[in-house]
Formats: structure tokens, C-alpha cells, sequence
């Protein structure tokens, strides 16, 4: 005695995990991550938008103190607004991609790449940007406006 059962299985089509993963990847929104970077400063704050902002003005008051340090080396009053391309790599080392200085201070401009660089390595620690449980890159622009008044 034989019995036969009949499974109505349909296989669409078979694809390889790299297939898999190539189509998870496009479906990623590369412009947002779950968890934009965070110092250890910013920490013990709640809400994302407190960390956000807790993020942007550690940035902005670190160029800031330290490019009022160098006024005696700029020998001048100095009121412009920098433009930054920031990149915080996935380990939480963050480095100047760029820097967007006007014509009338290009003369200052070594002395501010100078002090702007200074400044990105004595950041307090910072921890990298999540996407998806993963810790991925992320570049950020930011004005920083500098006055040695």
C-alpha cells in the first residue's frame, strides 16, 4: 500500500544571498540613520532632537573656543562663517572632509585649518552613527561662525 500526498509547492525563483543583500541594500535611505553620532557629553540626555543638538553645539563651540585662542596669532578681529564637511567614521573618529573659507580671510586660511584641525583631535569621545544595528560612516555640513571679537 502506497500513499502519495500532494504538497502544491511553487518556488518563484531561487537568489543568492549576495542577490539578497544587493536588494536590501537599495532599499536602505543612505540619507537618514537610526542614531546620528553622539560625544560621551551628549550621553545621558533623553530625547534624540537633545542629542542632536547636544552634538552640533559641541562641534560649534569646540571651533569656536579654540579659534578665539588663536587671536593672537591672527592679530585681528576675525567675523566670518566657515563652512565644514565633517565625516565621523564608523569607529567615532571624526575628520574635516573640507573647508569653505571666503576670498577676503584666504589669507587667514592656514591659520584657521590649523586651529580647526587642532580642535577635531581634542573632541571629547565620540561614538558613531547607527543604521540598521550597524555602525556605519556619515558626513555632515555644518556653518560654523567664527568671531575672535
Amino acid at each position: 500500500m502506497v500513499n502519495s500526498c500532494e504538497y502544491d509547492f511553487q518556488i518563484d525563483r531561487k537568489i543568492s544571498v549576495d542577490e539578497f543583500i544587493n536588494e536590501e541594500l537599495k532599499s536602505f535611505n543612505w540619507s537618514e540613520v537610526d542614531q546620528y553620532p553622539v560625544f560621551e557629553n551628549c550621553l545621558e540626555l533623553n530625547s534624540v532632537s537633545q542629542k542632536n543638538k547636544c552634538f552640533v553645539e559641541t562641534i560649534t563651540n569646540n571651533f569656536t573656543a579654540n579659534l578665539k585662542k588663536n587671536n593672537l596669532i591672527l592679530n585681528r578681529t576675525l567675523v566670518d562663517t566657515v563652512n565644514l564637511v565633517l565625516m565621523v567614521d564608523k569607529t567615532g573618529l571624526i575628520s574635516i572632509e573640507s573647508i569653505n573659507i571666503l576670498d577676503k580671510n584666504h589669507k587667514y586660511k592656514e591659520v584657521i585649518i590649523s586651529s580647526f584641525n587642532n580642535t577635531v583631535s581634542n573632541f571629547p569621545k565620540l561614538y558613531p552613527a547607527i543604521k540598521r544595528g550597524q555602525q556605519v560612516d556619515v558626513i555632515f555640513k555644518i556653518p560654523i561662525i567664527i568671531s575672535t571679537e
